[in-house]
């Protein structure tokens, strides 16, 4: 909608407006705060966080000082290179380098002004070429929201709860200044109550993404799905920012986290199993003939196609590499969401797999990793991969879940939002899932939060500027 006036100095306008709590959200908020900017975050949901407090919370960073004490080389060019080969050319290239050019910053930010505790490890994801992964300790993305929901108490960040925002207030000349929201009553159909928010310098969309909506997939994902997402990960803040013609790219293309497992609801404690353990330490089978087919640490776009052609698929591990982990297995044993398996025909029975076959498959990769030649799959094998010959082992189903949605707003190196003319839409930024330009045709793993932190914090500093 339009105004074609400012408010009256009465409703005691903020300087910006932060739309979503996530960690781009709250990014953009204290970075405009400690800058000296007046502003508020609104929440459409009771508490913080959204996807992200439900994420496992790794960051992904070169150059750093945990990568030099374990002799790792990395680089920003480095960190490119795999983010742009894993786009598949879909990528901004600007952005996309803002991100890796900016990341160690982010990271560092994160320990030293947030005060994130991180585990003593580096970890390598699919589509990675060195490990340049970091863990939040303890393993889970509220480690990190808590401490920055601290960080707005600490700076006095009002965060608005149950505000559901409906459309963007513009003036005479079409800058966003303000936005509509409905407040306490998100769940009624029947309210009309709308209050107005006001924004002298600009509105930050950072409400991420809609891989949850069914409503809004329908026409990209034909068939029924699983997702990892909260239900309430939909996609009416984008709608709300198209339907004053602001530019989208790539709606139709959604990254699924491959994982994952249809033994439980969402990400779960599986696809931290599968994305950390399997991944890197063991093998992935199709029951049907007991043979690998897909490099474990290929990306995760690679790993979905190749896993959703094929109706029954696990994990396999053993007992060494779960112990090289350090991870406890106690609680998704109990739940069965893991299998534990006295030997290899006791698994073979379990999953009706071919044992020969499968007997064949696990040698086979052994004596790869033995001798370190090359994988057929084209697996990199680290110094710290073992052979899996050690019982029990353990394995869970996977089953690939929509995680992510690549496309969004478009927008610029500065997080300015552009209209559908190729122009900047004055007084609207957009940082983290909403956007669609930084990671293409697929997103590598912890490589999210990167761009939130970097993205996030560019936006509250570009808004307060405005």
């Amino acid at each position: 909608m339009s105004h074609q006036n400012h408010p009256p100095i009465s409703q005691k306008p903020f300087e910006v407006i932060v739309i979503g709590s996530g960690f781009a959200g709250l990014a953009a908020a204290i970075e405009c705060k400690m800058n000296g900017g007046n502003v508020i975050v609104l929440e459409k949901m009771k508490a913080i966080g959204g996807n992200s407090i439900i994420s496992d919370g790794g960051i992904a960073a070169p150059n750093t000082v945990e990568q030099q004490h374990l002799g790792i080389i990395d680089s920003v060019d480095l960190m490119f290179d795999d983010m742009m080969r894993s786009g598949e050319g879909l990528n901004d290239p600007h952005i996309t380098r803002r991100v890796c050019e900016e990341a160690l910053d982010a990271y560092t930010w994160s320990k030293e002004v947030l005060n994130v505790k991180y585990m003593s490890r580096v970890d390598i994801f699919g589509g990675h070429q060195v490990p340049r992964c970091y863990s939040p300790d303890p393993l889970s993305g509220s480690t990190m929201m808590l401490r920055m929901k601290q960080k707005c108490d600490e700076l006095g960040i009002e965060i608005r709860f149950d505000a559901h925002v409906q459309s963007f207030i513009q003036d005479e000349h079409q800058q966003v200044i303000g936005v509509q929201l409905i407040e306490n009553n998100i769940t009624s159909t029947n309210s009309t109550e709308i209050t107005e928010l006001y924004a002298t310098k600009g509105v930050i969309v950072a409400s991420g993404g809609f891989a949850a909506d069914r409503e809004f997939l329908k026409e990209i994902i034909k068939e029924d799905f699983l997702t990892t997402n909260k239900k309430t990960t939909s996609a009416e803040v984008l709608k709300a920012c198209m339907a004053i013609h602001a530019a989208t790219i790539h709606l139709n293309k959604i990254q699924w986290m491959p994982w994952t497992t249809q033994d439980e609801n969402g990400y779960g404690k599986g696809g931290l199993f599968g994305d950390y353990i399997v991944s890197s330490y063991g093998i992935v089978v199709d029951c049907k003939n007991g043979e690998r087919f897909v490099n474990e640490l290929g990306n995760r776009k690679q790993l979905t196609e190749a896993i959703l052609k094929r109706k029954d698929v696990i994990g396999i591990v053993d007992e060494s590499s779960l112990k090289r982990t350090g991870w406890k297995l106690e609680d998704v044993l109990r739940k069965g969401i893991i299998q534990s398996h006295t030997d290899l025909n006791q698994l073979a029975r379990h999953y009706n797999i071919p044992y020969e076959s499968l007997v064949q498959t696990i040698e086979a990769y052994n004596l790869s990793i033995t001798l370190n030649t090359s994988d057929p799959f084209g697996k990199v094998f680290e110094t710290w991969m073992v052979p899996l010959t050690t019982p029990p082992f353990y394995t869970m189903r996977i089953h690939p879940k929509t995680h992510y949605s690549l496309g969004g707003l478009v927008t610029d190196v500065d997080t300015h939002v552009l209209d559908i003319h190729g122009h900047i839409h004055k007084g609207l930024f957009a940082a983290g899932e909403v956007t669609g330009l930084t990671h293409g045709a697929n997103r590598l793993g912890s490589c999210s939060v990167t761009e939130c932190l970097v993205m996030g914090r560019v936006a509250g500093r570009k808004a307060i500027e405005n």
